[in-house]
């Protein structure tokens, strides 16, 4: 029990150096990344390190303990001290991005938990908005509170105004171009997948043509750099955001922003501290619609894609088995009948044994049971390319392409003798038992016979093997 007791202890203690390394590591690098671009020893022009903070916090739950605290304390301090700012400073632009960070996964917690309406569909991204534009605020307010009163300061006493809207839409800014990047960043399996999958897919040059597009008008931008700069990437990005995937388009949207961020702000970067404390604010918060817009339309497009496939999918399904349809089963039968990329196919019919007995016994929940175990049983023995489809009541029929008459007899033999060995339980009843009759055809393509004609033969096929005793395989 000790010893147990002492290992448990040693793995927390492991896990919460790992938060801890994660969240240091993160945080410094980014706040290192903030640091070197401050102009006129102001503000960073760009300060990745609280969304970065922001993001691991959402994106990892599990995460939110005092170790990834202390490991984002430390980045941000040990960052602004090798850098040369004083302790005192140091310690209160760290008070300050704790404020604004943990203002604003307090307020999206809170969101998320008390209004369920913004769990799904496109309104999902509204408790995020809500809760950067609110966030950043408190830790905006905080910082003209504390900034201007510490040794070493940059904030000035007399613009406070200035300097908590420019604070502000710096933060606000910040969040929209780095917080979709590490929320959408794709997990490890995901990545995997692409990579396994990389070779079967097939690469389309036109869905290049809106990446281009954008690059094309960066160049535009940075070519004629000025305030209409911020409307050239505008039509770019709608296509983009209608096509490519959240991540992606986050990927697009942060170098859209940054680039654009630097080619207007140019006009302002050398001019007086008051002007460009007050353009660079304007520019921010049009920049950061910008960017807003585009994320929002990105998760509209993909919600409506995502729509339309469920859509799609119901209509050439069955809901409760998840086969297909008679509908979708004979469309996709007929194209492979007359396709040159198939030399012969089978029919398959198959009846589950006695099942109206089986429905008045135990009830028709009971026999819906049965059809989904029924159908996931013959899913697991057949390849992705073959149509399985519920026929009618306990009536399924299945398409075997490629295949010979004796491979499709080994076939049906298999499900029918995992169907006649396999337990079925049935809530609180005794598990059951069910057999199946099959009827097998099999035709070179392409065929004499119509496709109804084919599904007629093997249904003649599974009369005779119900008359011959049922529970077994009759080839036509």
């Amino acid at each position: 029990m000790q010893a147990k007791l002492i290992q448990l202890s040693r793995q927390q203690i492991q896990r919460h150096s790992y938060i801890f390394v994660i969240f240091a590591v993160a945080i410094f690098s980014a706040a290192l990344i903030g640091i070197f671009t401050r102009p006129l020893a102001y503000s960073a022009f760009f300060w990745p390190a609280n969304p970065v903070f922001l993001g691991l916090l959402i994106r990892f739950p599990r995460m939110r303990t005092a170790s990834a605290l202390w490991g984002a304390f430390s980045g941000y301090m040990i960052a602004d001290l090798l850098t040369g700012n004083g302790l005192a400073l140091a310690f209160i632009l760290t008070m300050t991005n704790f404020v604004a960070v943990l203002s604003t996964i307090s307020i999206l917690v809170y969101i998320q938990n008390q209004f369920k309406y913004f769990k799904d569909g496109p309104q999902i991204i509204y408790p995020y908005i809500f809760a950067l534009i609110l966030g950043t605020l408190i830790g905006s307010t905080f910082a003209v509170n504390t900034i201007p009163y510490v040794p070493g300061t940059f904030m000035s006493k007399t613009q406070l105004l200035v300097d908590f809207t420019n604070w502000w839409s710096g933060e606000f800014l910040n969040a929209v171009i780095v917080l979709p990047l590490v929320l959408a960043f794709p997990k490890l399996i995901e990545i995997k997948h692409f990579f396994i999958n990389k070779r079967s897919r097939s690469f389309n040059p036109f869905d290049a043509l809106p990446f281009i597009a954008v690059i094309l008008s960066m160049i535009l931008t940075h070519s004629y750099y000025g305030p209409g700069a911020l409307l050239y990437p505008l039509a770019t990005l709608v296509w983009a955001a209608s096509i490519y995937s959240l991540f992606n388009i986050a990927i697009i949207n942060s170098f859209v922003c940054l680039t654009l961020y630097h080619s207007v702000s140019y006009l302002y970067l050398y001019d007086t501290t008051n002007s460009f404390l007050k353009e660079i604010t304007s520019i921010r918060i049009g920049l950061a619609i910008l960017g807003l817009a585009t994320i929002v339309l990105c998760i509209i497009s993909q919600n409506r894609k995502l729509l339309f496939k469920e859509i799609y999918y119901l209509a050439n399904h069955d809901t409760l088995t998840d086969t297909m349809n008679r509908r979708s089963f004979i469309r996709l039968s007929e194209q492979r009948l007359t396709s040159k990329k198939y030399k012969e196919a089978c029919f398959l019919m198959l009846d589950i044994d006695f099942f109206k007995k089986l429905n008045d016994n135990y009830g028709h929940h009971a026999g819906d049971i049965v059809l989904k175990k029924f159908a996931d049983i013959v899913k697991e023995n057949l390849r992705s390319e073959d149509l399985f489809c519920r026929h009618g009541g306990e009536e399924f029929v299945v398409l075997l392409s490629n295949v010979d008459k004796e491979e499709a007899l080994m076939i049906a033999e298999r499900i029918r003798v995992q169907l006649s060995e396999t337990f079925i339980h049935i809530e609180q009843e005794n598990p059951i038992k069910i057999t199946v009759s099959m009827g097998v055809t099999h035709t070179y393509l392409p065929s004499r016979l119509e496709l109804q004609q084919l599904i007629n033969t093997a249904d003649q096929a599974l009369y005779r093997a119900k008359d011959s005793g049922r529970n077994c395989v009759v080839l036509a």
